[in-house]
């Protein structure tokens, strides 16, 4: 008995052994490679106006609400697109010449958020970035809009402006990330970088 005992763990030692050394061997096929940067000098365009993008949603019958992306983006969008290119200089208006060779210009196409009764509800936000490639000679080399979303708490009366910037700051940072993976991966910019 004791003998079978011995035999019967040690085969759940092996399956063990065998679906660890299978797990790990399939989690280092699907790991993702290693990111590589663009080899191209860019210039971010963010300009007071896009910084200051407020888009505003709602009626009288329903919750007015404005959604302040623009403050938002640009803090996070620099950080963000620095891992995508050799190199990125922040710019607050399109550049004419200089030492780069793409100008990436983003722009806020829209936001769209569901509202709910409960303050303990989730509500979810989607927010609409579109960007423009160009190079130096003007050309337009790339074109993508970016829609991404988050969830957060309605909020009571005493809460909801906390949670309204949690969502906006949640969902917009979420479309840079977005955006720097979309460029990254783009086989125009790709093409552009050789």
């Amino acid at each position: 008995m004791f003998q079978t005992r011995s035999s019967f763990l040690a085969g759940l030692l092996f399956c063990a052994l065998l679906l660890s050394v299978g797990f790990v061997t399939a989690r280092a096929q699907t790991a993702s490679p290693p990111d590589t940067k663009l080899a191209l000098r860019a210039a971010l365009v963010v300009t007071p106006e896009f910084c200051a993008t407020k888009i505003t949603k709602g009626s009288w019958a329903t919750i007015k609400e404005t959604f302040e992306v623009g403050k938002i983006a640009c803090v996070e969008l620099e950080p963000a697109l620095e891992r995508v290119f050799s190199s990125l200089t922040h710019v607050t208006a399109t550049p004419s010449s200089g030492d780069v060779q793409v100008v990436l210009m983003p722009r806020f196409v829209d936001v769209a958020a569901t509202t709910t009764m409960s303050a303990f509800s989730n509500r979810e936000m989607d927010v609409f970035l579109e960007w423009t490639v160009k190079d130096m000679s003007g050309k337009t080399v790339w074109i993508e809009t970016v829609q991404r979303s988050a969830k957060h708490h309605m909020g009571n009366l005493f809460t909801h402006k906390k949670n309204l910037k949690l969502i906006v700051e949640d969902s917009v940072k979420d479309a840079a990330e977005q955006s720097a993976s979309k460029m990254s991966s783009s086989p125009e910019l790709r093409k552009l970088s050789h």
